[in-house]
């Protein structure tokens, strides 16, 4: 673990700004997320990161001509990271090809959230315009009480722009949509029902065989291929596996009502919360943090049984609407935080990790997706920083390992005190305010 600055954790009247803020937080807040407005926005860092395009500068959707450490990539796997990746370097003349196992139209799941610092990210890479069109920004975050009574009512502050919102929800699927179109119009190759059956690296370039028979090679061989990653394990051995921290949580998407204004933790006097999120004008989610010692394992016939019964304490009109939608096609899901913290460097020879392959965090920084976009973009700026590949790759496992170390240790600490408390409540909302601080300074 880091150490923390106790100076945070330890003083939670000064998240609040006044006594009598923070004695209703200590009435009223007894869960994670809420930090994230509630840091003032005078203590935060708002400096732009060293890398923007001009237009004068733009040439077919590219930044400059390519005098960096590449001049062809591959890309192995088409989810965030790897397609933000694949975008960033066709924006600094570096040939792409990406490698996807899966379908276009097998791209699932419910939403995700992107704070300010990774709309800052996608800023600099001219794509948060496309995700704000294709989610909903919000502002505002609130507790509720179990009746949707509000408790307390906070707005976050704008880090990356004091125009625009300060945080975005959006389906998964929608941002995998856009991140493709991206990555196509700069000049990207996708190769979908593609795997990898082996690599082999020399001084010179690592070669790939694909699945169909194939042979490719490239300059530099990025594994953006999730926390499961084959690549991880081919190249740096099984000694880097992820492992389950004991906590799982169920999303629910659903339609979304006018209640479902911004981030939402509706608090029932049993302890139980719900979180809601909006994604679109139509759609929000439901989440439900679960903690137990094993993996938990519902059969899919009981599934929709399960979540009416999560929600079932709840009488808010918008949850009681919910779950009477339950079972009615709305995409349920389940997953366990499975987590991985890769020591530097990230990177043998020619092959380099990016997103979840290297980090996979638990949810409490709601961070994930986040850090992978902040990866690619930092992978970029260092490929195009240095002729020499060692040199760039060594930056960028400089660059990111601190900072994602950090976001995964206050993630990790908030995930272990919800499952065995040892600290008040306010121990936890200086952790995340803490953390969203952090999150806040450039990249």
């Amino acid at each position: 673990m880091v150490a923390f600055n106790r100076g945070l954790a330890s003083n939670p009247t000064a998240l609040f700004g006044g006594s009598k803020a923070s004695g209703l937080a200590r009435d009223s807040l007894e869960t994670k997320y809420i930090a994230v407005s509630l840091h003032r926005a005078d203590e935060l860092h708002t400096e732009k990161t060293q890398w923007r395009s001009s237009p004068r500068e733009m040439n077919n959707g590219r930044v400059g001509g390519n005098m960096g450490a590449v001049k062809n990539v591959i890309v192995l796997g088409g989810g965030i990271g790897g397609l933000t990746a694949a975008h960033a370097l066709r924006r600094i003349g570096v040939s792409v090809r990406v490698i996807e196992m899966g379908d276009r139209s097998d791209r699932i799941g419910t939403g995700i959230t992107l704070l300010g610092n990774a709309l800052r990210a996608l800023a600099e890479l001219e794509l948060v315009e496309a995700c704000l069109q294709g989610g909903h920004g919000w502002d505002v975050v609130s507790i509720r009480d179990a009746a949707g009574n509000p408790l307390l009512q906070q707005f976050s502050p704008r880090i990356w722009d004091p125009d625009r919102p300060a945080a975005l929800g959006i389906m998964r699927p929608r941002l995998g949509q856009i991140l493709e179109e991206a990555a196509r119009t700069s000049g990207a190759e996708i190769a979908f029902n593609t795997t990898v059956t082996r690599i082999d690296q020399d001084a010179e370039g690592v070669t790939v065989q694909l699945s169909h028979g194939e042979t490719d090679r490239a300059d530099l061989l990025i594994a953006a291929d999730g926390v499961y990653s084959k690549t991880r394990q081919q190249i740096f051995g099984e000694k880097f596996k992820p492992h389950y921290a004991g906590q799982g949580v169920w999303r629910y998407t659903v339609s979304r009502t006018e209640a479902i204004d911004g981030f939402i933790l509706y608090r029932h006097p049993t302890g139980r919360v719900v979180g809601a999120l909006p994604l679109s004008k139509e759609l929000c989610y439901l989440f439900f943090l679960e903690t137990t010692d094993e993996k938990l394992r519902v059969a899919q016939d009981q599934v929709c049984h399960y979540v009416r019964n999560l929600l079932a304490p709840f009488t808010a009109p918008e949850l009681i609407q919910a779950a009477d939608l339950v079972g009615e096609g709305n995409h349920i899901s389940y997953r366990p935080f499975d987590v991985l913290m890769m020591p530097a460097p990230w990177h043998r020879g020619r092959v380099v990790l990016l997103g979840d392959s290297a980090h996979s965090l638990t949810p409490q920084m709601t961070s994930g997706g986040g850090m992978a976009i902040e990866d690619a973009l930092v992978l970029a700026q260092e490929l195009r920083r240095s002729r020499d590949l060692e040199t760039a790759l060594a930056g960028y496992c400089v660059r990111r390992e601190e900072r994602v170390k950090r976001i995964y240790d206050i993630g990790y600490a908030i995930c272990n005190e919800e499952r065995n408390p040892m600290h008040s409540r306010e121990y936890q909302i200086g952790l995340l305010r803490e953390g969203y601080a952090f999150l806040s300074a450039p990249v």
